[in-house]
């Protein structure tokens, strides 16, 4: 089987794919000068989009293969059609991104975001714990279990979430199925939900004006869940609430100057995954694994 490597060394890492390498599969990276209906597998991380377009190039594929956690950027339907199976990585950063996601939920409790000022001005830093805290996810696959697992060690024994296709309460986790009750009630938000047509602007303007005056928003999954402008607003006027963003409607330019702007906003630049074990595993794809 021949697997081409479709987007450059930054993306993809060769060597983590080093354990494909056998008698039965063979590694091209994206400059071989190839005949593309030898092609098996293509391999892309977050510049491609799998289209039509791109697999009329490669007549006789039989993998489509993301170095990512989510299958947006590719035409299922169309993969589906020509018989093309598509795998990916779901599993692969669940611990890196809960990992940010509580370091960003305590730099907004403890305001740490703030520039050094003096010791005389500590007494700004009084803040909040986040024991006993109400954590609500929105979405609760590998990222969101992995995260509340984390939390628990934080004597905050409150958990809800809201997703549609989990049927029942998980562990210790409740099933919220009214959206208003989540937004009325949260002391903490966390998405961790793909884009869809359906999740788009998930959290919009109106309902900003459900939130408490003090929720703690956590974007980690994808730019347009959240109305941005609702959200500068809404931070504006509640200066006790707070937001913690890896992602922004703008990607892959830089956010608004608005957004930035913000004290009680804390930015990254999407570095949910950016560890060394994440990106390593991002690479695995089980089902080649003899």
């Amino acid at each position: 089987m021949i697997f081409l490597i479709l987007e450059n060394e930054n993306e993809i890492k060769s060597e983590y794919l080093s354990y494909l390498k056998s008698d039965w599969h063979i590694i091209k990276d994206f400059n071989s000068d190839m005949d593309n209906s030898l092609v098996d597998a293509i391999i892309i991380r977050s510049k491609i989009t799998v289209d039509s377009h791109l697999l009329d190039s490669y007549p006789n594929l039989k993998y489509v293969c993301r170095v990512w956690v989510w299958l947006d950027k590719i035409d299922l339907p169309e993969c589906t059609k020509r018989w093309i199976k598509v795998i990916n990585t779901p599993w692969a950063n669940s611990a890196s991104v809960a990992d940010l996601v509580i370091w960003g939920i305590l730099s907004l409790l403890r305001k740490t975001s703030n520039k050094w000022t003096s010791l005389d001005d500590r007494f700004q830093f009084f803040w909040e714990n986040l024991e006993n805290k109400k954590i609500w996810f929105i979405g609760f696959g590998n990222i969101a279990k992995k995260l509340q697992s984390r939390i628990s060690g934080f004597e905050t024994n409150e958990f809800f979430f809201y997703d549609p296709y989990i049927d029942s309460d998980v562990w210790e986790v409740k099933k919220i199925s009214d959206k208003n009750e989540i937004l009325s009630n949260c002391d903490i938000i966390s998405f961790h939900i793909p884009l869809t047509p359906e999740t788009k602007n998930f959290l919009w303007k109106d309902e900003f004006l459900i939130l408490k005056n003090n929720a703690k928003i956590i974007n980690t999954s994808r730019w347009g869940i959240i109305d941005e402008n609702a959200l500068i607003k809404f931070l504006s006027i509640n200066p006790n609430s707070g937001a913690f963003l890896d992602t922004w409607e703008e990607e892959p330019e830089n956010p608004k100057k608005e957004l930035k702007d913000l004290e009680n906003c804390i930015i990254t630049p999407h570095i949910g995954a950016m560890t060394e074990e994440s990106n390593k595993n991002m690479h695995i794809f089980k089902e080649f694994i003899k």
